[in-house]
């Protein structure tokens, strides 16, 4: 959905259909014949919802052996909703019917929705896995902390990326192409220089998180990978951003979806180590120092 939604934008489709949401099925098929991925967006979102209800559902049954496991459920359902309500703002955004900064300040809001919504559902299966929360149990203090600070950096980057996506979008306007430069131009360009530095930041705590596990998860592995090609995806999609303000292409999705990686793959270990130390007797294993 998240890839969907980003190639979306990328490709300047976000408009296709108005500020109607979700539109007559009339309209979002001939949409999608024409060639708009907008109207599959708005379906995959809708088809998330029954996802996550049935999942809350069969994870009600075991709750009792894993806490707070149908509490994350739930924590998804509510975020996917919230997530619909900040797509339809976003399309009274494109329209004109919300004025700067609120503009743009809605597609933060609506990426850190979207974040929080697969990250509730990560974490349930998380809970899940026995073997990855033995594997966390016994991980250096350290490396857990370093996870927790790549992922709050990832989020302050996600969030002013996707203001610079929104203020690109509402206004038509390209962003700054002088990244290096030391002098500031404009607030907007304060606000890259601000995202560039905070994902620049999550980028070097994944590393080193990574570097002083005793172990390794599929979370971390993949937060690692999305980290080594983040900066390079930042810089080709800022060329295209600074040029073609409302198509920058492939790049916007590809760079949305490392960066919830990033966000994620270092949210889940540390998320886990804090789960581990609430329900100790759920799990063997001690953290070490």
């Amino acid at each position: 959905m998240s890839f969907v939604g980003g190639l979306v934008s990328g490709l300047g489709q976000g408009f296709d259909l108005g500020i109607e949401w979700p539109s007559e099925p009339v309209k979002l098929i001939r949409a999608l014949l024409q060639g708009s991925l907008e109207p599959l967006h708005r379906i995959l979102t809708v088809l998330s919802a029954p996802f996550l209800v049935i999942l809350a559902i069969m994870v009600s049954s075991v709750r009792r052996s894993y806490p707070f496991i149908l509490f994350s459920s739930l924590l998804s359902i509510l975020f996917l909703t919230l997530t619909a309500i900040t797509g339809r703002m976003i399309l009274l955004a494109l329209g004109g019917y919300i004025e700067q900064p609120m503009a743009s300040l809605t597609y933060s809001l609506n990426n850190l929705l979207a974040t929080l919504t697969i990250g509730s559902v990560a974490m349930v299966t998380g809970i899940l896995d026995h073997g990855l929360r033995v594997k966390i149990s016994g991980e250096r203090r350290i490396a857990v902390i370093l996870h927790r600070g790549a992922s709050a950096w990832g989020l302050i980057a996600a969030f002013l990326g996707a203001y610079m996506l929104g203020y690109t979008k509402t206004t038509q306007q390209p962003l700054p192409s002088d990244l290096f430069s030391l002098s500031i131009s404009s607030a907007i360009d304060i606000i890259l220089k601000a995202h560039v530095l905070s994902g620049l930041i999550a980028v070097l705590l994944t590393l080193a998180a990574y570097a002083l596990r005793k172990s390794r998860d599929a979370w971390s592995t993949a937060a690692l990978i999305a980290s080594l090609f983040q900066p390079l995806l930042g810089l080709a999609l800022l060329y295209r951003a600074s040029h073609y303000a409302w198509a920058p292409g492939i790049y916007l999705p590809l760079h949305l979806i490392a960066a919830q990686v990033i966000i994620i793959g270092n949210a889940i270990p540390y998320l886990l180590y804090l789960y581990n130390r609430v329900t100790p007797g759920n799990i063997p294993g001690r953290t070490t120092y």
